[in-house]
């Protein structure tokens, strides 16, 4: 994999748990999905999960290896760049390295859900390749759709 520093990237792990939380909130509310304290150390100490964060601790992508015993994915669990970053292509430096990772894992497909108004993101998405699959009515939270995403290399 690409030398994640020249990216302004590092792989998190449990020590960072502080740090993306503090982002989560910044990024998300909690009627909006955002993951809580909780739900965050279980995906850190999750073997399957490919955490990246930004040198400053303010853009974190969290990718997971699915399996289902007949096939593997992956699965875009969360992508937050901090609201004062938006704009300077650190959405798009996470999505490089994660599809990097996805290649070295040997995964060709990938999955994710986005918020139906959230259409910078919609469009970042679409940009690398991603399709909208579904429609998911209260998603979020009541009112707050999402829209299913899947990625397919072949």
């Amino acid at each position: 994999m690409t030398d994640l520093c020249v990216t302004g990237l590092r792989r998190a792990g449990p020590a960072d748990l502080d740090i993306i939380a503090a982002l989560e909130s910044a990024c998300f509310g909690t009627a909006d999905g955002a993951f809580t304290r909780h739900q965050l150390r279980a995906l850190l100490n999750n073997p399957n999960a490919f955490w990246l964060l930004s040198l400053d601790g303010r853009a974190v992508g969290c990718w997971l290896k699915v399996s289902n015993g007949r096939a593997r994915w992956a699965r875009l669990y969360s992508l937050a760049v901090h609201p004062d970053l938006r704009g300077q292509g650190w959405g798009k430096r996470l999505m490089e390295a994660g599809f990097a990772w996805m290649q070295e894992e040997q995964i060709t497909v990938c999955r994710a859900e986005v918020k139906v108004k959230n259409l910078t993101a919609r469009r970042l998405y679409a940009d690398y390749g991603f399709r909208e699959t579904g429609h998911l009515p209260g998603y979020y939270a009541p009112g707050v759709d999402g829209i299913r995403l899947m990625y397919n290399t072949v």
